[in-house]
């Protein structure tokens, strides 16, 4: 069994067996998960992999978002820092590239919601960072521009 596999066994036991008060061994899972996940091709299993991994991201995120707000949103930091690499990895999957950047938008916006809810200045000093940040990684990627070679397609008229 290589690590990949070992890993999804992990991850699908704890959803078998979870409790509320399982925190820790999510976090631990998440932070152990196999770099295979992350491509540049993907295979069935790591599909799964990497839908358990960000679900994983987003459990801890709503777990710990009142009682550690600063933990819970470094999950969602961690979360969105793989599917930017997954989406600017220049070897990576068409399919992995495109499922990464629709989850970076909703991540965004999860990320911009949760800052605004919180009351200190530096939540909102957060947030505008946030925004830059996701603007201007949208722009590098280019992602909503007309793409001429990519995968073989015809640009948009």
């Amino acid at each position: 069994m290589n690590q990949l596999e070992s890993w999804v066994e992990q991850i699908s036991h704890w959803y078998e067996t979870r409790k509320h008060d399982q925190d820790e061994s999510l976090q631990s899972l998440i932070l152990s998960a196999p770099d295979s996940i992350w491509g540049p091709t993907i295979t069935e299993l790591q599909s799964k992999a990497i839908a358990c991994w960000l679900d994983g991201c987003l459990r801890i995120f709503h777990s710990l978002r009142y009682r550690e707000p600063s933990v819970a949103y470094q999950y969602l930091q961690l979360a969105s820092s793989k599917l930017q690499a997954c989406a600017s990895h220049t070897q990576a999957d068409i399919e992995l590239k495109d499922w990464s950047m629709k989850r970076l938008q909703h991540l965004t916006v999860l990320a911009l919601e949760f800052c605004n809810q919180q009351h200190q200045n530096d939540w909102q000093r957060e947030s505008h960072q946030l925004i830059e940040a996701h603007v201007l990684f949208m722009a590098a990627q280019g992602w909503n521009e007309i793409r001429k070679h990519d995968q073989g397609s015809q640009p948009y008229h």
